[in-house]
């Protein structure tokens, strides 16, 4: 008969057991055995405890808050966190786990994917400074994972490139490189075609970002894309539709953003750009490309910028992405392969464009940070923290980083208590500015402000009363990260 897994630890003061379930990937996956002891020390806010529900289940999930001597437990692959739990339901706590013949150590999910990561860029310097892998590292390198990671930063072609030149390609790597060439043959057939398009009707055209990055690559494919960017003159955006729309293309989005949006199966999509920002969202960068017509230097229709303002616009793009939803491993890598292209670049006329962009501290940040971590310099602590927020990001950013930035913006940068009084206060007695935008006739007619102060609350009760109480509890909890 099976021991209880409390009797075991109470006997032999550890636990060995194999583990089943998704709750905990990816740090703990099906199959991992694990190792669960006897707790000696107190439990802290990261332990991964193995506690028994009173219904009598095994359950293994992470502690993510302590409160009066109760633990909340939430499974790193869950979003439901579990509160009550005492120290009377704790079995054990995990101390190690085992995969593939190795044991690893308990670590956050951030710390895993980290680690992950940092075999993952390895492997990416490798193929973009053509050097050959060390066989011995890459026989310890959990090519899973790094498959996994690879695809949320869009650079499985380019570690495919570096484990080709020591072994048969993995038939994952094998495929996303294939793929990553088909896209950019089918990407540069269908872009000539349009371009011919636009010469005949005399419209002018700039093609943007990875299009032209990928040529500082050493193949073109390493730099994966989605999509397809181009500026083009904004008088024209009915006839480019009609254009897109003759050669097969279905039209997703019409003048609702600064970008239309075409799309053609089966995977092509082109961006249209009016404009090269919205001034919604980052209202400096649209005031500084509001009038791009004397940076672009002209080839029949098909317009550039020199080297310097495409690496600004680079950087405003990446910037933009950054401080909202966050960028990944591929925006830094952008940065060293195009500057490693480009050694002579006019650092005087960037240093005055970056004042007036105010980015200069961010400019410098990519361009040190990308230099070491794609040459294998040494990193300092902020150099950590900083990649660490890339690594996170993926080339997509993420929901919680637009959030945080979203709280840091409302509230200046502050989360003292002042700070969260004075916007709470500004949400209750709104600006003329928000009156004119929202409330056009109370604006015209002030003696009705106090009506609109009682009149607004009540409808957020009946409209959306979560809503109030979500927004503030984020302004109650909301903490600034440490630089």
């Amino acid at each position: 008969m099976n021991k209880k897994f409390e009797d075991v630890i109470a006997e032999q003061g550890r636990l060995v057991y194999t583990n089943e379930g998704d709750s905990m990937i990816p740090v703990i996956r099906e199959g991992n055995l694990l190792v669960i002891e006897a707790v000696k020390e107190p439990l802290k806010v990261g332990d991964i405890p193995l506690y028994k529900r009173d219904s009598g289940q095994y359950v293994l999930h992470r502690i993510v808050e302590i409160k009066k001597g109760k633990y909340s437990m939430k499974g790193d692959n869950r979003t439901f966190v579990e509160k009550g739990i005492t120290d009377k339901h704790i079995i054990g706590v995990l101390t190690g786990i085992v995969r593939n013949g190795k044991t690893y150590p308990v670590e956050t999910t951030q710390e895993y994917i980290t680690r992950i990561a940092k075999d993952m860029i390895y492997l990416v310097s490798c193929a973009v400074n053509k050097e050959t892998p060390d066989k011995a590292r890459i026989a310890e390198i959990d090519l899973r994972e790094i498959y996994r990671l690879s695809a949320m930063h869009m650079m499985t072609a380019a570690v495919a490139c570096a484990l080709e030149r020591v072994m048969p390609l993995p038939r994952a790597f094998d495929q996303a490189k294939k793929k990553a060439i088909r896209k950019l043959t089918l990407f540069e057939l269908e872009r000539a075609a349009i371009a011919q398009e636009f010469e005949k009707a005399g419209i002018w055209y700039m093609p943007l970002k990875g299009i032209l990055l990928k040529d500082d690559y050493p193949e073109p494919f390493m730099r994966e894309m989605t999509d397809n960017d181009i500026l083009v003159d904004n008088t024209r955006m009915n006839d480019i539709r009609s254009i897109m729309e003759r050669l097969g293309y279905s039209c997703e989005f019409f003048e609702q953003w600064h970008h239309d949006v075409y799309s053609k199966p089966p995977t092509l999509e082109f961006e249209m750009h009016h404009s090269l920002f919205g001034n919604d969202t980052m209202p400096l960068f649209e005031v500084y490309y509001a009038d791009v017509s004397d940076k672009l230097h002209r080839n029949g229709c098909e317009c550039s910028f020199s080297d310097e303002d495409f690496y600004l616009y680079v950087l405003c793009h990446t910037y933009k992405h950054y401080i909202h939803g966050g960028t990944g491993l591929r925006s830094l890598l952008d940065v060293y392969v195009f500057l490693r292209s480009h050694p002579d670049l006019d650092r005087g006329y960037l240093s005055a464009e970056l004042l007036k962009l105010k980015i200069t501290d961010f400019e410098e940040k990519l361009r040190s940070l990308s230099k070491k971590v794609f040459t294998g310099g040494e990193l300092s602590e902020q150099d950590e923290k900083d990649l660490e927020y890339l690594i996170m990001s993926g080339y997509k950013g993420t929901y919680e980083n637009q959030e945080y930035h979203r709280w840091e913006k409302n509230l200046g940068g502050d989360d003292s208590k002042e700070s969260k009084r004075r916007f709470l206060k500004s949400r209750i007695f709104v600006s003329d500015d928000y009156l004119e935008k929202h409330y056009p006739f109370v604006a015209r007619h002030k003696a009705l402000y106090p009506l609109l102060l009682v009149w607004r609350p009540i409808k957020g009760v009946i409209t959306h009363p979560k809503g109030i109480l979500t927004e503030y509890k984020k302004v109650k909890q909301f903490k600034r990260k440490e630089e």
